[in-house]
């Protein structure tokens, strides 16, 4: 199989489907697809029918959006890490994806992910104060902790995720949102900031983390840290 992912340290949706097969334990290649550049879209529209990625290629099988991604994954590799093995667990897994799939418009454009930098804090004051200050920003990132604290109370007993000791495709949703919370420097409730640390601190999750890094290294830091 072949995943088309886009750069690593920008791409919310790509480091998911890249996430999702990883926890398949499928074999697979990831091959990049910088959207800035001059060949990007004629390249993006023949590996893509939507003109988005990531796309999953699985013998000329193009599957798009990192949902289905991850559906098509756990229906090659049933009982895998992508979902819990429970009926009903696996359902709140999949909700809790959803959410995250389909809300938080407004929290996302006001803080992109990067991967990169940090943004600084002086006098105890975020210097993205302006961006949390839009209009259901605040809102927003109150239910991010709210969902993660439900979801946790009902299935997290017996580990940091929110299944529990297994990290599953519904952590790999919400990874993103926790690396927008460390990049932007969002004050989060203490419970909320121990689930966000261990998403961070999963060997997958780092390790999409430093090849972010390495990628960046490779073709100007500089320039990465600084869009979005």
């Amino acid at each position: 199989m072949r995943l088309i992912i886009g750069g690593k340290w920008s791409s919310t949706w790509t480091m998911r489907g890249w996430l999702a097969c990883k926890l398949s334990g499928l074999p697979f290649e990831a091959e990049t697809l910088f959207l800035s550049r001059p060949d990007s879209k004629a390249r993006l529209a023949e590996a893509s029918p939507t003109g988005l990625i990531p796309v999953l290629v699985d013998d000329g099988f193009a599957v798009t959006d990192t949902l289905a991604i991850a559906e098509y994954l756990w229906e090659r590799a049933p009982g895998c890490d992508i979902w819990p093995g429970d009926l009903r667990a696996r359902t709140a897994a999949r909700m809790s994806a959803a959410e995250m799939h389909a809300h938080f418009a407004e929290l996302r454009a006001a803080m992109p992910m990067n991967l990169l930098k940090r943004w600084p804090i002086a006098n105890g004051i975020p210097s993205n104060a302006k961006l949390l200050g839009r209009p259901g920003v605040e809102a927003q990132v109150a239910r991010v902790q709210q969902s993660w604290r439900d979801t946790r109370t009902a299935w997290g007993a017996g580990g940091p995720y929110l299944f529990g000791a297994r990290f599953s495709f519904a952590d790999a949703m919400w990874a993103p949102m926790a690396s927008r919370f460390r990049t932007y420097s969002v004050a989060l409730a203490p419970d909320a900031q121990a689930y966000a640390d261990a998403v961070l601190a999963h060997p997958l999750v780092a390790e999409w983390v430093e090849g972010a890094h390495a990628q960046a290294r490779e073709i100007g830091f500089e320039a990465c840290a600084a869009w979005p």
